[in-house]
């Protein structure tokens, strides 16, 4: 399944003739905020649990690789901290749960440009585990090998320009995110975590989501691209003017 998510951007461009478009190469920065959550069966049909969309935060850098007028590709290496909460209604009272992990996100995505600047955005997403931390009330704890150290997303979105020249572009957008493997370890999953408190008679995978809103700014470093003449060769700055 991840291997053909992370393929999906490349078969958009197998109908492409590339020898034919221009190539155009953006570096930059992007920010990224928005909720998160959890798809759990067991936690999410159980009346004892109440859940709370956490927060989400990345930054970091964006390489976009554009073909032609219409065509992209996007790879993205975000660090990003992710959290989530829940109420657990037992007989000794009411706990608190709170989970917290930070990550690094490496995306690959599909973009596909209208004439009027919007864009829509298809692909997946490795985030690879840095460190994870729960609490169960008051008490927290180091639950790093609890969580696994790498799951997998689809990731779909929209999105737009706000300004753009020769050097310089900005677009924001928004993007889904969610996770088609477990956040649990096999240590994890055996402790019946996140809610190793309690106990179910099967055992439910744990599935992260996103939906959050982002910047991006990114300098035109160049590409190729086809004179009046018919020859082809290097042009600095972006394609978008």
């Amino acid at each position: 399944m991840r291997k053909k998510l992370l393929l999906l951007p490349v078969l958009f461009f197998a109908a492409i003739n590339l020898t034919q478009a221009q190539v155009w190469l953006e570096l930059g920065a992007k920010g990224m905020m928005g909720m998160t959550g959890l798809a759990n069966a067991n936690i999410n049909g159980d009346s004892e649990h109440d859940s709370s969309l956490g927060f989400a935060t990345s930054l970091g850098g964006v390489a976009n690789l554009n073909f032609g007028d219409y065509h992209g590709l996007t790879f993205e290496m975000l660090g990003a901290t992710y959290s989530h909460s829940m109420t657990y209604r037992g007989a000794a009272g009411n706990r608190t749960v709170n989970m917290e992990w930070e990550s690094i996100d490496a995306y690959l995505l599909y973009r596909f440009f209208r004439s009027n600047g919007a864009f829509a955005e298809l692909g997946g997403k490795a985030t690879y585990l840095r460190g994870a931390q729960q609490s169960f009330g008051t008490d927290w704890s180091d639950v790093s090998g609890k969580y696994t150290d790498r799951y997998w997303s689809g990731c779909f979105g929209v999105g737009g320009f706000v300004t753009a020249n020769k050097v310089l572009t900005v677009k924001t957008g928004i993007r889904a995110e969610y996770a088609f493997t477990d956040l649990m370890s096999a240590e994890g999953q055996a402790e019946n975590y996140p809610t190793f408190y309690t106990n179910y008679d099967t055992y439910e995978e744990t599935r992260p989501f996103r939906i959050g809103f982002y910047m991006e700014v990114t300098f035109g470093v160049g590409g190729i691209a086809q004179s009046q003449c018919g020859a082809r060769g290097v042009i600095f700055g972006t394609g978008y003017n």
